[in-house]
């Protein structure tokens, strides 16, 4: 892979990105446009979309990460991140809600694992 200087400005990561196609501005835009300041590195979805269809082969991957180390992540990923750790769900799902989705889906509703066991698991795996 290739340090991001050898980037051609090409766009064409852009055009492959999905989340530049629904408005987003994810680390693409910082590379066809190093003066952009309307982007964030915490969007990208890992589609590896940019890296197909690279030219050049920049390693955008590198480049992404090495800004993510610079920054603090969004309070948003921080709490899902934290929420994954102490309940084993990114995203804040109680049981009335699980019940809710799966009867949608016409499934039989699920337990949620209590969170003093995914505690546990989580502590014997440390």
């Amino acid at each position: 892979m290739k340090h991001p200087a050898a980037c051609i400005q090409c766009g064409l990561c852009v055009e492959a990105c999905p989340v530049e196609k629904v408005g987003g501005h994810a680390i693409v835009t910082f590379l066809t446009n190093p003066a952009a300041d309307d982007y964030s590195v915490w969007l990208c979805s890992s589609c590896w979309r940019c890296h197909e269809v690279c030219p050049v082969n920049v390693d955008i991957y590198g480049l992404m990460m090495a800004q993510r180390r610079r920054e603090d992540p969004p309070a948003g990923y921080r709490d899902a991140y934290e929420r994954l750790l102490r309940t084993g769900w990114a995203l804040a799902i109680d049981q009335e809600m699980l019940d809710q989705m799966r009867a949608d889906e016409g499934l039989e509703a699920l337990e949620l694992p209590p969170a003093d066991l995914v505690e546990a698991l989580l502590d014997d795996e440390a």
